[in-house]
């Protein structure tokens, strides 16, 4: 099968690599589309990967072959990735103690992903997409359980202002989430005009950019005091500081981004505010259920953000335009049919 493989720092090579061995457990999925991350990105970019790794977790596929031991799933049927099985006692994947989010990929036990024609995967790791739902959006449905676990973590309550910054997939899934929560009124801070543009575009009730208009006086100047919380879903080295100057006394910073580079903090400007700083990460097998029915009964809109479909053999360029900052692409998705 063709699959697009790491090579080294900033290179994707599309090439033929062996056939997914199917076990007793697994299912193997043929590809329909595998949504590109900023995750991703972040790994390329940086080389934190082993040459050889083949990328792609938000995929979608239709089951193509079945382990002997495998009765939930018939061949033909569409699926999406799933967080596993819902254990509602402990819902809280078994990360190790000191476990960081850089090792995500790197483990010895880390299955080849999803930029591939096809994937293997076990079968409690997967749900059935429903009728209402295409395989596109379906491919979204992972960093959408990002935004619903972050909202679900946060403090956000009904009439709260809330403030997002960043628009990118992750952002503008946490902008519908925050709506759907009750916020009354939702801020959206973005240096891309893209983004920007559907950020407006799914109801923002005022869409900043950082580098023309400073965003803590226009937060303060729309709401008196600063948002009840804010989602910093950006990582650039300004925004985590931002995300604490907009903020209320005793409001809540709620840091969903993955910087992978140092981050301007100085706590004197906040601490006297009491201002409660909480990381999320990933998400909870009990939340993925939630996250399709809100693609399945249209409480969350994905289509506007899908600025590109790409063929596998133009993922390498995919990548590179998804890196530069003034892209007009938001969401790309690799599409295998």
């Amino acid at each position: 099968m063709r699959a697009a493989v790491f090579k080294e720092k900033g290179i994707l090579k599309v090439e033929d690599v062996a056939d997914p061995i199917v076990g007793p457990r697994d299912v193997l999925l043929k590809v329909t589309h595998c949504a590109i991350c900023g995750s991703d990105l972040h790994r390329y970019s940086h080389g934190m990967l082993r040459p050889g790794a083949i990328l792609g977790h938000e995929y979608s596929g239709i089951v193509a072959e079945k382990g002997a031991e495998v009765d939930a799933f018939q061949i033909g049927e569409r699926v999406v990735r799933s967080g596993g099985k819902i254990n509602p006692w402990h819902d809280v994947p078994p990360y190790p103690p000191r476990f960081s989010a850089k090792e995500r990929g790197f483990l010895a036990t880390t299955r080849p992903g999803a930029y591939a024609e096809y994937f293997v995967t076990d079968a409690d790791l997967l749900m059935r997409i429903p009728d209402s739902v295409t395989n596109l959006e379906a491919a979204l449905v992972e960093p959408l359980c990002v935004s619903l676990h972050a909202m679900r973590l946060s403090r956000l309550r009904l009439g709260d202002q809330a403030l997002i910054i960043g628009a990118g997939p992750i952002g503008l899934l946490a902008q519908q989430c925050a709506a759907l929560s009750g916020a009354s009124q939702v801020f959206v801070s973005e240096v891309n005009a893209a983004r920007r543009a559907v950020a407006l575009a799914l109801g923002a009730k005022g869409v900043f950019d950082p580098t023309t208009s400073p965003l803590v006086e226009e937060i303060l100047r729309r709401t008196g005091i600063g948002v009840d919380v804010a989602f910093e879903c950006a990582g650039a080295r300004s925004t985590f500081h931002e995300a604490t100057q907009a903020v209320r006394g005793g409001g809540q910073v709620v840091v969903v981004s993955l910087s992978w580079e140092p981050v301007y903090c100085l706590p004197v400007d906040w601490v006297a505010r009491e201002v409660e700083i909480k990381a999320v990460y990933g998400s909870r097998a009990g939340e993925w259920p939630m996250a399709m029915a809100l693609l399945e009964h249209r409480k969350v809109q994905v289509q506007p953000m899908i600025s590109k479909l790409v063929p596998l053999d133009d993922i390498q360029a995919a990548f590179q335009e998804l890196l530069k900052p003034d892209t007009d692409w938001v969401q790309a998705v690799v599409a295998f049919e």
